[in-house]
């Protein structure tokens, strides 16, 4: 019973979630923070309930998700329905009313110098429950919303840590700190890390909509691949994964950063290749894949330079 609540919650999604904000406050944040002694205004304590929120809050929205999505998931993926069959509907809906008061009780505990956890968190309650029951409907908004949902994640670590510990910081005992450059390297590199993740996780859901576009017939639920058909929205897909690559290659983040930029080049932009062109010969499950490998390994960009190199600028 309870392995089928952890299947239903999507645990690896989760992990990746949790990794992306422990990875960017200690791995990259508190590394160029140590360079000048200074110490992060919230507590280890404090950031982990802000990262409870979110994994809270999106598994709240799997399982509301699912709740709506039962009927199409009965054709798309018949093998996980099986799970929920565990569950009336009335389980599941008390389940998601208890993951939603869990998450903003980690907001509130995570809150210190404002309330924007818990603003953030609500809203983030809120959208995910307008997309299950509304927005999915309407195609490529719903992508995109999931996709800015997702590529918001390593914004919110920024805004929650670095303006209240750099407003605390007394610039005149730093004599080599302008707050204003080491705040503008910060949005650099994590405005990176959201438009990267944003596209690829938006190819990655119109892909999703292709696999699943059985169900989606069968229920009228109107898609990009409904609406285009599959080789339209293939080519479509194919030029905004060519996309992604390009703007990784070109990123102003990675301009005088010849390490980070050789690691994406060998590591990130194959696996977008791969996804574009295994998408080109509808393996569309694999292309699904490769994509999802190509974030993790973005994702370990950041302790793996931290290690390594001590630092992200070579």
């Amino acid at each position: 019973m309870i392995s089928s609540y952890f299947k239903i919650i999507r645990p690896v999604n989760l992990l990746i979630m949790a990794l992306t904000m422990y990875f960017l406050r200690y791995f990259y944040f508190k590394t160029a923070l140590d360079i000048f002694n200074i110490d992060l205004i919230a507590s280890d304590w404090q950031y982990s309930c802000l990262v409870l929120s979110v994994l809270l809050a999106a598994a709240s929205g799997y399982v509301i998700n699912d709740i709506y999505d039962y009927k199409a998931d009965i054709v798309n993926k018949p093998e996980s329905v099986v799970t929920f069959k565990l569950f009336s509907r009335k389980q599941l809906v008390i389940l998601y009313i208890i993951l939603i008061i869990l998450s903003l009780l980690g907001a509130w505990f995570a809150t210190h110098t404002s309330l924007l956890p818990i603003i953030v968190t609500v809203i983030f309650n809120s959208l995910l429950f307008l997309y299950s029951s509304t927005l999915k409907a309407m195609p490529f908004v719903s992508n995109v919303i999931v996709s800015a949902i997702i590529a918001f994640i390593p914004a919110y670590a920024l805004l929650y840590d670095i303006p209240s510990t750099l407003y605390h910081v007394d610039v005149d005992s730093y004599e080599h700190l302008s707050k204003e450059i080491l705040e503008e390297k910060f949005n650099r590199f994590i405005f990176f890390f959201m438009e990267m993740a944003f596209f690829i996780n938006l190819s990655r859901e119109i892909i999703k909509d292709i696999i699943d576009i059985k169900g989606d017939k069968e229920l009228n639920i109107k898609t990009i691949p409904m609406i285009y058909g599959v080789d339209g929205t293939r080519v479509f897909v194919a030029i905004l994964l060519l996309t992604t690559g390009g703007l990784i290659l070109i990123h102003p983040a990675l301009s005088n950063m010849p390490y980070s930029f050789i690691f994406f080049l060998t590591t990130v932009i194959p696996c977008i290749l791969s996804a574009a062109y295994l998408l080109w010969n509808s393996k569309f499950k694999k292309s699904s894949v490769s994509l999802k490998l190509a974030m993790f390994i973005a994702l370990m960009y950041l302790p793996l330079f931290h290690f390594i190199l001590g630092h992200h600028d070579a």
